[in-house]
């Protein structure tokens, strides 16, 4: 299955002629990333909220009086749990998936052309799976040689065995984020003056933001090198897809390791 489009291995034919007719408006894609963003806090904030009113109905059904602060507290621990995390994550899913979906369609260019998803050769397939393996390698070794810290969030989902989770992490979250990141994002800025390289740097620079406050400043090094090789990924292939399958085996991996094996 190959691919013939002005975004594949040596897209740079016709590129000229082809940025000015581009869609998404780079400008404009960034304006729907910070709408991306809000819908991410409003995730969360709808999980929470929810919650907080499950534990209140309860409360109400018991006969017992619904103390605020208590409830609060309970919310706090929850929050810091498998079960929370994926339900934040999956509430964030349903509110952004569809608006990004949406703002992808454009006259005469349908979402799938925006977002990438389009056939690509199979014979990469292999190769990149090696510059996975490769990676998975490195950043292991590097975190036993040098003891880097896993800290807090690590070590709560390691042995948790939270199925929810783990569809989440191998699923859910590669769709999502490539679909926004190297999908959208990419689509939008990689015709621009940023070229390539200003693309795969920004898209990483964000797609490690993303994760801020879950890993230590080593471990989203590790998360800014997988960025790249996801950005190089959907370069080569001209397909959102191939990216997609690498974020799917890198999150497969953690999750075996993590989550079932409680190897940190």
């Amino acid at each position: 299955m190959e691919i013939a489009t002005e975004e594949s291995t040596g897209g740079e034919v016709g590129q000229a002629t082809a940025a000015t007719n581009i869609q998404p408006n780079p400008w404009r894609a960034t304006g729907w990333l910070v709408v991306f963003a809000l819908l991410h806090v409003l995730g969360v904030f709808f999980y929470i909220a929810g919650y907080g009113g499950y534990l209140g109905a309860q409360l109400g059904a018991q006969g017992e009086v619904v103390d605020p602060v208590a409830v609060q507290a309970q919310i706090a621990e929850h929050v810091t749990q498998p079960g929370a995390m994926a339900g934040m994550y999956l509430a964030q899913f349903v509110l952004i998936l569809p608006v990004l979906l949406l703002v992808s369609r454009f006259n005469g260019q349908t979402a799938a052309q925006t977002l990438g998803i389009q056939s690509f050769s199979m014979k990469q397939v292999m190769p990149w799976l090696g510059v996975l393996a490769v990676f998975l390698a490195v950043e292991t070794t590097a975190a036993r040689v040098f003891n880097i810290e896993q800290g807090e969030f690590m070590e709560m989902l390691a042995g948790s065995k939270h199925l929810l989770l783990a569809l989440v992490l191998v699923f859910a979250a590669p769709l999502l984020e490539e679909l926004v990141f190297r999908g959208y994002l990419f689509r939008a800025w990689r015709h621009t003056r940023l070229g390539f390289s200003g693309t795969l740097l920004l898209t990483s620079v964000l797609f490690t933001l993303l994760h801020w406050g879950q890993y230590s400043l080593a471990q989203l090094s590790f998360v800014f090198t997988l960025a790249l090789i996801l950005g190089f990924a959907r370069e080569k292939s001209g397909s959102v897809l191939l990216p997609m399958l690498l974020h799917l085996g890198n999150n497969l991996a953690a999750a075996v390791l993590v989550l079932y094996l409680g190897v940190l």
